[in-house]
């Protein structure tokens, strides 16, 4: 399974990066982000957005595993309870990156 996170927005701008591929990450670890992509259960998250919020921050994942790609977008406000616990894994993985443009 591959993964890309990216954390963008808020009030500062800090945008935050990383790329997982479980056959290089240590095994506890790769068992680990398989069994919180399966709870955050992204399939059903898809695409959401808050058109109030202003400042929040931004998180899109892309997970690609057996010929299958799943993408799901979200913010603040509209994350799942379900995805928390990956946030969490990711942003401890996750560094900061220059911005587009």
């Amino acid at each position: 399974m591959k993964l890309s996170f990216r954390q963008s927005g808020g009030f500062g701008g800090l945008i935050l990066s990383c790329e997982l591929d479980t056959e290089k990450l240590p095994p506890a670890d790769a068992e680990e982000l398989v069994r919180l992509v399966r709870q955050a259960a992204l399939d059903a998250v898809g695409v959401r957005a808050n058109p109030h919020g202003r400042d929040l921050v931004n998180y899109e994942i892309v997970v690609e595993d057996d010929d299958r790609s799943t993408r799901a977008s979200f913010d603040d406000m509209t994350m799942p309870v379900s995805v928390r616990s990956l946030i969490d894994f990711l942003n401890r993985r996750a560094g900061p990156i220059a911005p587009r443009g």
